[in-house]
């Protein structure tokens, strides 16, 4: 029992890790317009000096460079999650085919992600982050292509995580009507109302 309650607990911080990169990813670039439309006293002079389109672009590459190295470090975290997932899975569940092959599912995600994928967001990323929006078509179309896929894996990861979470309570809901049917017997044996009790 105390296996499937770890169980739960690396699956839930991998899921909420997850969903909290999505927010991450997408509050870090989506910032960057608000702080200019209402900067500051002070930043204003800064921002009047250097050009209000060069100060939006050095911070739409310095939110790009945070999100890349959040995404590459927690896809690494990711995979020494999941491996130690798996083998806790292993003993909590005897081998359960389909919870293993949910695990998995769920491993072997970031891990294409991590050297597949991810390489080549890092590279256009960089390409495209001070191009102007009419500049690079090709590989800004290729870019997007890379990240579309990026979330796609990460709804179907997520959706994996979900099937295991509910697979994972099912089977401790069982578990535990099980244990209670065996405590029902067994008090039952030991009733000093039993005849073979009293002689």
């Amino acid at each position: 029992m105390h296996t499937r309650r770890l169980c739960s607990l690396l699956l839930g911080a991998w899921l909420a890790g997850s969903l909290f990169m999505v927010w991450v990813a997408t509050h870090n670039l989506g910032n960057v317009d608000p702080m200019m439309a209402n900067p500051g006293m002070q930043a204003q002079r800064h921002i009047r000096d250097i050009g209000p389109d060069r100060v939006r672009m050095l911070m739409r590459f310095q939110a790009g460079e945070l999100n890349r190295y959040y995404f590459e470090t927690w896809e690494v975290a990711e995979i020494i999650l999941g491996i130690v997932l798996a083998v806790t899975l292993l003993f909590a569940t005897n081998g359960n085919r389909l919870m293993m092959a949910l695990a998995g599912g769920m491993i072997a995600i970031p891990l294409i992600q991590h050297f597949t994928i991810t390489p080549q967001i890092l590279e256009l990323g960089r390409g495209l982050d001070f191009a102007t929006p009419d500049q690079m078509q090709a590989e800004r179309q290729s870019f997007w292509g890379y990240h579309n896929f990026y979330s796609m894996l990460e709804i179907v990861k997520i959706a994996l995580g979900f099937g295991l979470a509910a697979r994972l309570l099912i089977s401790m809901g069982n578990s535990t009507g099980r244990r209670r049917r065996s405590s029902s017997k067994i008090d039952s044996i030991d009733d000093a109302n039993d005849g073979h009790v009293n002689g």
